[in-house]
């Protein structure tokens, strides 16, 4: 992390400014020079993203496989030909994205296949599938259902993070002790510090009284480190440098005064902020997944799993389990069932193979009830 400017460059810039604080004028020329302290938000994911997120939910894939197969035994029945070229086209775009390695997309190219079907029997068969058309509402039903709320959430979360920016710092101005916004804090500042402060940007320590801060956002430890001013020509900087402050870190014990070399974009937090915006680390920087992570939940209201949370999660995955294998049971009972009664066969002709489909679809449409009603949360509701 290069300091954006050294110490002795600001004293030079704003003459006593670690002693007394700028002036209105130097605050200006700081801002005009060095910008404000303003962090480039993270960019939001679309819309449609998020949406289409929601059809990766595996029950939903499970009933988007069953309403297809409802729509092509229909179609079937009065368009064979049809039927074999809209299964091809089908095959064609879920095997392509599979090919492509963008299996991610296979579960919209099953929705999208479903609502196609459904018009090609409506309009080109006369004959629409009125259960595969049902499941496609259930579909779009729960999938809705779990999007709106989302983004409701997502909402009230934004509004959270607008009052995590809302705090303020005690910083000296024309000799006099202010509190301001910390986005109105600039390259020169002399930030007060006290145990509780959040340290608004990156700075060298100028005084300190038994210092401790965590740094477990640069350097995920969690122990406090101790810092204490550097001598002025000491350029070497770091989170393990005693003389370096970061933005984000906490003061756990202690006072100290601070100066301000770096504002906005320009601290290591807004560093690895705009790799995560860029999606990728800019040439010359050398950022960790983990430090990405932990500025990601610093920079967002963390929406982790509490403990107990946890544990419930596990305890539904492990009821999810049992309900999978009972459902794949009672398919392979009726399965063999049918062999017995003879509702499954080897088809010789066309209305053979329709009618054996037909049973099969009825044993499937069975298992994910079981799989619905077994399995909790089983839709994304």
């Amino acid at each position: 992390m290069q300091a954006y400017a050294h110490p002795q460059e600001i004293e030079q810039l704003f003459p006593g400014a670690a002693e007394n604080g700028l002036s209105t004028a130097a605050v200006a020329q700081s801002l005009r020079q060095f910008g404000s302290n303003k962090l480039t938000p993270l960019p939001r994911e679309p819309l449609w993203k998020k949406f289409l997120e929601k059809f990766e939910e595996p029950i939903i894939k499970i009933l988007l496989g069953a309403a297809l197969l409802s729509m092509f035994v229909d179609l079937f029945q009065v368009r064979a030909d049809l039927a074999g070229v809209a299964l091809a086209v089908v095959a064609v775009l879920v095997g392509g994205a599979l090919a492509l390695r963008k299996g991610q997309w296979a579960p919209t190219l099953l929705f999208v296949s479903a609502l196609g079907l459904f018009f090609v029997g409506l309009i080109a068969a006369r004959h629409p599938s009125i259960e595969g058309l049902a499941v496609m509402v259930a579909v779009v039903l729960a999938t809705g259902v779990a999007f709106l709320s989302e983004y409701k959430s997502d909402r009230e979360f934004e509004i959270l993070n607008a009052q995590k920016e809302s705090l303020t710092v005690k910083v000296l101005r024309d000799g006099a002790l202010r509190t301001i916004p910390v986005d109105q804090v600039c390259v020169g500042d002399a930030v007060m510090l006290e145990a509780g402060d959040e340290i608004p940007a990156d700075g060298r320590l100028v005084k300190a009284t038994e210092l401790y801060v965590d740094q477990s956002l640069m350097t995920g430890e969690a122990e406090p480190v101790r810092k204490r001013p550097q001598p002025p020509h000491e350029r070497a900087d770091g989170p393990d440098q005693p003389g370096c402050l970061y933005r984000g870190t906490q003061v756990v014990d202690g006072v100290g005064r601070m100066l301000v070399t770096e504002v906005g974009d320009a601290t290591a937090l807004g560093q690895i902020a705009r790799c995560l915006s860029a999606e990728e680390a800019e040439e010359g920087t050398a950022t960790s997944d983990a430090e990405k992570k932990r500025v990601q939940r610093k920079l967002t209201i963390s929406k982790e799993l509490t403990p107990l949370q946890v544990k419930l999660k596990n305890l539904a995955d492990l009821i999810s389990r049992v309900g999978y294998l009972a459902a794949v049971a009672i398919f392979l009972a009726l399965l063999v069932r049918g062999l017995f009664v003879r509702e499954i066969f080897w088809p010789q002709t066309m209305d053979d193979s329709i009618l054996v489909a037909k049973h099969l679809l009825n044993y499937f449409v069975y298992m994910v009830i079981i799989i619905v009603v077994a399995v909790p949360e089983g839709l994304p509701m």
